[in-house]
């Protein structure tokens, strides 16, 4: 089926707007707790206490999508692709707008309740892939996919931007840390808007995927018992636990080690989603006719992972900024094909759940850094670093040595 361009236009913009609103809060939660001059819960002095109560803000969210996810996953078989995005704007809309009446009256508990909220709605990610995979010819997944990573890096440059604009004092004295979060959940409400009146079913047929609270833990089982996907699973949890060491403490090595403000780490998110445009706009599309998905990930996997790695050591902000570059490339190519090798053991009418499988592996893989930070990340500027680059390594292990040998023995090459 030849895709229309209204269809992956209304992809691209309820992703970019989604992702919007997901990068403007990028540089606003670390500097919460860790910008000094920004600690905006004074009674957390302790700088223990300080680590843990941001690793558990952060898992929180990463917590509910494990359970939130695969039950959209198998709602959107049910009931459709529309309908759920659009259920799922909702929660988060309301989550953004808690976050910022939490800053207001620094309150813990409401600031949990707002990541817990939209951590839930947050497996809209995996319907938009679904809706790709719906309509999309096998050898067109890779740059199709890479067009939500596209609109994912444009979040990336505006997003961080405008969150480190809107809640600095210095641009205009009106704005405070809640400021972001008041527009995150208007771009949230926009985009309801958008989707409900541009946005194209793309679900042919329902399936009547069962809907259970404790799916994620039984994806999780499903995962290992899938032959010719169980593999691919395992590589794509330490991948993506190894990434989310780099995505989860970045801007708080850029606070702790360089002493940047909130603007100053949304310049370098935008920097990074620049590479990240280049990447998924233009390298993936020409790199994609010449190599397999298995090929490409081969390559990009052990240099996103010594990348990652090296952040550890350079003293001088240029160096983090080379090294950026490097990742997002790495991670550009990586993450588009990586997903089409997942999507590609998948049965047409099975995309929603299998992706929704993807998405459990990938939430508990985001779940897991801030809790190992808590236990024993004292030094933010060496742990996540460290173990998040050796994750991805341990996975491209994994990729060589035994999944290579039976894609082989598919004939996927």
């Amino acid at each position: 089926m030849k895709l229309k361009n209204s269809f992956l236009i209304s992809i691209f913009v309820t992703a970019f707007i989604d992702m919007l609103g997901v990068g403007i809060i990028i540089p606003v939660i670390p500097a919460i707790f860790y910008n000094q001059g920004d600690v905006h819960f004074a009674n957390l002095k302790n700088p223990d206490v300080i680590r843990w109560t941001f690793c558990l803000l952060i898992a929180s969210y990463s917590f509910m999508m494990f359970f939130g996810a695969p039950i959209l996953g198998a709602l959107s078989d049910r009931y459709g692709r529309k309908k759920i995005i659009q259920f799922a704007l909702v929660g988060t809309a309301i989550g953004y707008s808690l976050f910022g009446i939490s800053l207001a009256y620094n309150s813990l508990v409401l600031i949990f309740l707002s990541r817990l909220i939209p951590g839930f709605f947050g497996g809209s990610l995996s319907v938009l892939f679904s809706s790709i995979s719906d309509v999309s010819k096998p050898e067109d997944k890779p740059k199709n996919f890479a067009l939500i990573g596209v609109a994912f890096a444009l979040g990336f440059i505006l997003g961080p931007f405008l969150g480190g604009i809107l809640s600095s004092k210095e641009i205009y004295e009106g704005f405070t840390l809640s400021t972001p979060f008041i527009f995150a959940t208007l771009l949230s409400i926009a985009n309801f808007i958008f989707v409900h009146f541009k946005f194209e079913e793309t679900l042919k047929a329902s399936k009547a995927s069962k809907v259970s609270l404790f799916t994620g833990f039984q994806n999780i089982k499903k995962a290992f018992s899938l032959p010719n996907l169980r593999i691919l699973f395992v590589i794509s949890f330490l991948n993506t636990l190894g990434f989310a060491f780099f995505t989860q403490f970045f801007s708080v090595y850029m606070y702790n080690k360089f002493h940047l403000k909130e603007v100053e780490v949304g310049y370098i998110f935008a920097w990074v989603g620049l590479w990240l445009i280049f990447t998924q706009g233009f390298l993936v599309r020409k790199i994609t006719t010449k190599w397999s998905p298995q090929q490409i990930i081969q390559i990009t996997m052990l240099l996103m992972g010594s990348f990652i790695f090296m952040l550890m050591f350079p003293n001088h902000i240029y160096f983090i900024l080379l090294l950026n570059v490097c990742i997002a490339i790495s991670q550009g190519l990586n993450s588009p094909n990586l997903l089409t090798l997942v999507s590609k053991q998948a049965t047409p009418n099975q995309q929603g759940e299998t992706l929704g499988i993807n998405q459990s592996m990938q939430s508990l893989a985001q779940f897991i850094p801030p809790i190992l930070v808590g236990f024993f990340g004292e030094n933010l500027n060496v742990f996540p670093f460290l173990i998040g680059g050796l994750s991805i390594v341990l996975a491209w292990v994994i990729l060589v040595v035994f999944l290579m040998p039976l894609l082989k023995k598919q004939s996927v090459f």
